[in-house]
């Protein structure tokens, strides 16, 4: 970091001059480090690295010139700058000398301080310049040993790929999967090694081939669907992609191809799609059994209260108050079965692909009110408030007129039935971005996040309602029939207890001038 404190070494046996250079030095902020002889210098040289060394001449024992040649002769130091600082050897023998010995500098002493920090300041910069380079070459080195170790021990392969087509590395992962060796895949042209030509085998339709417009410049960043081969004739399907090999300013240089083999993955998914299909096939038959269960039950309901109230009638013995009663409970039981009859021939059509809606102009309004006008009563006796708004009366759809009642009322009968006395249903009719929606919302029993997708299936009813009846056709058939009228219908629910919204979305037409039908 460049914050850090670099070491300078000053070096004179006379305690004077090393707090005079101390001093000098002290404003720099860095590590001064000081020796009273030549041999304590080298002491110091063998513990740490300086940025400089300030070396007297004259000094007994060791002198000057003797220590900077021991610092010379030692691998750790030999690249350490050094500056003489003498008083009495100025001779051009002793400067040259120095110099050759590898000073960067000679002063002679007297020396101005703002001269000498000025220099002293130079080689801590380049010093500091130099640990950094250290640091970012050994963070290469390391990155480049890592990055190798990566490859090595990747499960996926890896090729390197050159503009000609040619590899230009290959990882082991890559060189087992096609039963090669590395060294053999070295400089080879990639498309060769993994379309080989085989006898009576066809590898590749080169036109077609997916790997062979990648290398010839097609991006592939997203994962594309291959078959390698082996020299053996033995093939494996895999996933590949490639990403643009550049240099650092921008040069493209060819490409990296990374791919795995997909054989287990494939094996897996078939599993997984077979297990699939045999839970939907115990789902299905689970669900035809309940159907026939619930079928029985429904049907079975309204006759048993036909004939009772028949066998009450043929007794001769009631009055008109219970002749009235009889009438009607006969009438509502046959109109349940009839809905019930309909409901199962509307998708016996569907599944033969008979189911037809007769659609002409419409004005949507009059259908919601008409539906609304059929849901009052029962509203009313399961006192539940049902509120409605009209946004726009004069929209108008191509529309079955019947078929589309037939959705509304089947939407407002769901939401009263599983909402609570006391509680709300409401309906609206809006107009947005060129289509009509018609949304009913209650504030019943709301709807399982884990049954939402089904909603719409078929003999599929949620678990655990308390007021579960019917067939379970009911809204299968109004998407059925909305799907036809080039629309869409969708559930919502924050989850069981929190209500359920359904929205009809209708394409609104342009009125034309005639005969709109309600």
């Amino acid at each position: 970091m460049t914050n850090e404190r670099v070491n300078i070494l000053l070096v004179d046996d006379q305690p004077n001059n090393l707090l005079a250079l101390e001093s000098i030095l002290t404003e720099s902020g860095e590590n001064l480090v000081l020796a009273e002889s030549g041999a304590a210098a080298l002491r110091h040289l063998l513990q740490m690295d300086f940025a400089v060394v300030l070396l007297d001449v004259q000094m007994p024992d060791l002198d000057g010139f003797e220590t900077a040649n021991l610092i010379r002769s030692r691998d750790r130091s030999r690249d350490t700058p050094i500056i003489f600082l003498t008083a009495l050897s100025r001779s051009e023998t002793n400067v040259f000398r120095g110099y050759e010995l590898g000073a960067v500098d000679y002063i002679f002493k007297p020396f101005h301080p703002e001269i000498l920090r000025s220099k002293v300041n130079v080689f801590v910069e380049l010093f500091r310049q130099r640990e950094a380079f250290k640091r970012q070459a050994a963070e290469l080195a390391r990155l480049i040993k890592q990055n190798e170790l990566i490859l090595n021990a990747a499960a996926e392969g890896v090729f390197g790929v050159g503009l000609e087509g040619a590899t230009t590395f290959v990882n082991p992962a890559a060189a087992r999967m096609i039963g090669r060796k590395p060294v053999e895949v070295a400089g080879v042209n990639i498309h060769s090694l993994v379309h080989p030509v085989l006898p009576g085998i066809s590898t590749c339709d080169i036109e077609h081939c997916k790997f062979n417009a990648v290398l010839h410049g097609e991006p592939a960043y997203d994962e594309i669907e291959e078959v390698f081969f082996r020299p053996d004739g033995s093939s494996f399907p895999v996933e590949f992609c490639a990403s643009p090999m550049r240099d650092e300013v921008g040069v493209l240089l060819g490409s990296v191809i990374t791919f795995r083999d997909v054989t287990e993955k494939r094996a897996a998914a078939l599993a997984a799609e077979a297990e699939r299909r045999y839970r939907e096939a115990e789902a299905q038959n689970l669900a035809k059994d309940n159907f026939l269960a619930t079928l029985s039950h429904e049907l079975r309901t309204p006759m048993t209260s036909i004939l009772g109230w028949v066998q009450f009638l043929r007794s001769g013995h009631f009055d008109a108050e219970e002749l009235a009663e009889a009438l009607g409970t006969i009438e509502s039981s046959a109109r349940l079965q009839a809905r019930l009859i309909d409901d199962m021939l509307d998708v016996s059509r569907m599944i033969l692909g008979k189911f037809q809606v007769d659609l002409q102009p419409t004005r949507i309004s009059e259908i919601v009110e008409a539906a609304l006008t059929t849901a009052r009563p029962m509203a009313a006796q399961n006192e539940v408030r049902l509120t409605w708004e009209i946004d726009d009366r004069d929209a108008i759809v191509e529309a079955d007129p019947n078929r589309i009642q037939q959705v509304i009322q089947n939407l407002l009968s769901n939401a009263i039935k599983f909402t609570p006395a006391g509680k709300e249903v409401g309906l609206r009719l809006e107009r947005a971005n060129g289509q009509l929606r018609i949304r009913v919302k209650d504030q019943g029993e709301g709807i399982d996040p884990s049954f939402l997708p089904y909603v719409f299936e078929r003999l599929r009813q949620a678990e655990g309602s308390n007021k579960r009846s019917g067939l379970g056709l009911g809204l299968a058939i109004a998407r059925h029939i909305i799907e036809l009228h080039h629309g869409d219908i969708v559930a919502q629910s924050e989850g069981l207890g929190r209500g359920a919204e359904f929205t009809v979305t209708l394409p609104v037409q342009v009125p034309i001038a005639e005969s709109v039908h309600a």
